[in-house]
């Protein structure tokens, strides 16, 4: 088991500012990417500002920014990073019969347009191609270019967090079966 062991009751002060500061807005980290990297607060500090931007700050509507994080998640089949964010997805109104796709790894092209768009920017960054320029315009169409790189920079980043949830074997909560 890779597990590492909680940091939380032994954070120096400058460490416990960035925990208070990372679990303002996402609430506690038991368990989650966050409790690892929180053995290195100045990275986790980082990691958690740019997170917090797309979460927070950005400028995706919600249910097209955690349809992006949840296709990443499904991509490498992580299930904490997809339990986490099919709850969120759900608030954000996103479909359950698109959260169900994505989930079972059904087709997507024939979910409505909007989505189906930015997903498909999403398989290609996942896919390491290069986004083709007709799906760029539509995209930047729908979402303007703001959204089209917060599309792009979601796909990194979640699948980051990802690496980190696998590195260190973050469980999911106790009770919660595996998504897939």
């Amino acid at each position: 088991m890779a597990r590492l062991p909680d940091p939380l009751s032994t954070l120096s002060p400058d460490a416990r500012r960035v925990y208070d500061k990372i679990t303002a807005k996402r609430g506690q980290m038991k368990g989650g990417p966050f409790a690892s990297l929180m053995h290195h607060p100045a990275l986790a500090e980082k990691v958690g500002d740019l997170g917090e931007y797309l979460r927070f700050g950005g400028t995706l509507p919600g249910d097209i920014r955690e349809m992006a994080i949840l296709i990443t998640a499904r991509s490498v089949s992580q299930a904490y990073e997809w339990v986490a964010h099919a709850r969120i997805a759900r608030t954000e109104k996103l479909p359950d019969d698109v959260i169900e796709r994505i989930r079972t790894r059904g087709d997507l092209s024939t979910i409505p347009a909007r989505y189906a768009r930015a997903a498909r920017v999403v398989q290609h960054v996942l896919a390491y191609e290069s986004i083709p320029q007709g799906l760029q315009d539509e995209v930047k169409a729908d979402l303007g270019m703001p959204g089209l790189i917060e599309l792009v920079t979601l796909a990194g980043q979640y699948r980051l967090i990802a690496g980190v949830l696998f590195a260190f074997d973050s469980p999911l909560p106790e009770g919660t079966p595996p998504p897939f």
